[in-house]
């Protein structure tokens, strides 16, 4: 009879666990959900694979969604403002040029350290429009306190933009305005047309036979009329885009600085 009845209490004491461990699972699965969903925490996907990059960045990589290069250095940070669509999905990437800093995106769950050579990242999606300071939490110097940038989620945004970045940033946001980083790469990759990377300034084969050096006259000419400067094993597709001299030059400034 002992037997039975501690085997009894046994068995009553196993299905205890064996619930609680259901509830306990249940509970993990139902936090984990709301944090996705509910508070917009997610795991990114992956980390960039090339070297801490140089500068600060914008890009669009979907359909609201963007990709966000923060470049930090005493004492501010790098893009200085930026502003995206209320709803937008953000990829945040963030190094350092000189010391370690802080970077924290206010009433978000973007908390970050900048440290030189190395890119931490985090994603958030910000469906509440409103101004959502970044701070330096990370002391780095006299001038700390006064390191800050500003993100600005607008319900009247179209697309991502930002102020405060390099000159030569501009050129690049022009041509991906214009689709010309449809079928120009800069990293090296065949395309449609020849890739921007290391182009500036290189001895170039046209259709024709003749040669020409890719500099500001050169991309100025083929802007204005694509339909000439072929650059032989390409095809003679490229549009009239309709640029201002301004933006010429803001192009030519990018090319440059790709070399």
């Amino acid at each position: 009879m002992t037997e039975a009845g501690g085997g009894s209490r046994i068995d009553r004491t196993e299905k205890r666990v064996i619930w609680i461990a259901v509830l306990f699972t249940a509970a993990s699965l139902a936090l984990v959900g709301y944090a996705t969903w509910g508070l917009g925490i997610n795991v990114p996907t992956c980390m960039p694979e090339s070297k801490a990059f140089e500068r600060g960045s914008i890009a669009k990589i979907g359909e609201k969604h963007y990709e966000i290069h923060f470049l930090a250095e005493m004492w501010t940070f790098e893009p200085k403002r930026v502003r995206v669509p209320a709803g937008s999905t953000l990829e945040i990437y963030v190094t350092s040029k000189d010391v370690t800093h802080g970077f924290q995106i206010q009433n978000t769950n973007v908390n970050l350290m900048a440290e030189p050579g190395v890119v931490t990242n985090g994603r958030v999606r910000i469906t509440k429009p409103g101004i959502y300071p970044i701070i330096c939490h990370e002391y780095c110097g006299v001038a700390h306190e006064n390191m800050n940038a500003i993100l600005e989620v607008s319900s009247e945004a179209a697309e991502i933009s930002a102020e405060g970045l390099p000159s030569t940033e501009a050129g690049r946001r022009i041509m991906e305005a214009k689709g010309c980083l449809a079928c120009h790469s800069l990293d090296g990759s065949p395309g449609v047309g020849p890739s921007f990377k290391g182009i500036w300034g290189q001895k170039v084969e046209l259709a024709d036979g003749t040669t020409r050096v890719v500099d500001a006259a050169f991309v100025k000419e083929k802007i204005l009329n694509p339909e000439q400067n072929t650059v032989k094993g390409f095809p003679p597709v490229m549009p009239k885009l309709g640029l201002t001299q301004e933006e010429i030059d803001q192009i030519e400034n990018f090319l440059e600085d790709m070399k």
